[in-house]
């Protein structure tokens, strides 16, 4: 797929790569119409690493829906991170995976360790050691140089969204790119925390690695399918899922199983690209150098559903 934030702007996790693309998207925006100052804001947090930017095209508190995708890239992981939001087995299983792997990671240099000393004391130290080495990796280490459809493709999807939607249907919805999502959903938190109201009752779509997969889910809260837009939501889904090669589904959303920023909304709703396969629908390759996958089609049905969507409101 070819677009400047794909092929320029695509590592956002420093804070002076999200300074850039803060001004390209500011830049990109105005050649559509948007005011860089008035219809544009950051809103900041905290200082440092934990500095938090969140980019806001609109009034959250006069909209009648929230789009969201965070913009904020992740740090490089020895192994996948998968998502199975609709497959209770696989989520399971992943989870365990993940322990059995960061007991590894800090148990094979204590047994090195082990083989020049026989002082427990040492061995335990450097068990200890070696995993809060890993956890700062996580959250703070080496960048990861391929981030396509975590989150590229949702922050794409958006802004596409944006140059496309028609003036007179702008002041309806706001779209957010929250910061921060990898380290632990600050982002969100943040705004929510400073637009209580929004986050409480208004309907909230949260685009996260959406670029990677032939089947579309939309993940729904139960607060979220309770609201009066919601219908119109899955209704325009589903109508242009028959445009796309893929499917696209509408689903309730499962328990702690697709933990990004929609968590932070009483109605929000998660929509991510998942593969199939004989255990149930997945997502893989992120947070590794194999995240380079971001399909065209994802992205234009996805924005045209949004588009229609808003529309309808």
């Amino acid at each position: 797929m070819n677009d400047q934030i794909l092929e320029n702007y695509q590592i956002r996790k420093s804070n002076k790569e999200k300074d850039r693309f803060i001004g390209y998207l500011k830049e990109r925006l105005s050649a559509s119409g948007y005011d860089p100052e008035c219809d544009i804001t950051v809103e900041e947090k905290w200082k440092g690493i934990f500095l938090t930017r969140n980019i806001i095209v609109g009034d959250p508190d006069k909209a009648k829906v929230l789009l969201a995708a965070h913009y904020d890239t992740c740090a490089l992981l020895p192994f996948p991170n998968l998502m199975a939001p609709t497959s209770p087995f696989l989520f399971i299983a992943y989870q365990l995976f993940l322990v059995v792997m960061i007991f590894l990671v800090a148990t094979i240099p204590a047994v090195i360790a082990g083989f020049f000393t026989e002082d427990p004391m040492i061995i335990y130290y450097v068990f200890e050691l070696s995993l809060i080495l890993f956890l700062v990796q996580v959250m703070f280490g080496f960048k990861n140089r391929h981030a396509a459809n975590d989150n590229t493709s949702g922050v794409v999807t958006l802004t596409r969204f944006l140059e496309r939607l028609p003036e007179e249907q702008r002041e309806k919805v706001c779209v957010i790119f929250f910061d921060n999502e990898e380290k632990g959903l600050f982002g969100s938190m943040h705004f929510a925390e400073k637009h209580k109201d929004a986050a409480k009752n208004t309907l909230m779509i949260n685009l996260d690695c959406v670029g990677d997969g032939e089947t579309i889910v939309s993940l729904a809260k139960k607060e979220a399918t309770s609201h009066e837009l919601y219908p119109v939501f899955a209704e325009t889904m589903e109508q242009n899922g028959t445009h796309f090669d893929g499917s696209i589904q509408c689903r309730k959303m499962l328990p702690m199983m697709f933990p990004s920023d929609q968590s932070n909304f009483k109605k929000g709703i998660g929509v991510c690209a998942l593969n199939k396969s004989p255990l149930g629908m997945y997502c893989a390759r992120i947070h590794t150098p194999k995240d380079t996958v971001c399909l065209e089609e994802n992205v234009k049905v996805l924005a045209e559903a949004m588009i229609e969507f808003v529309e309808k409101v």
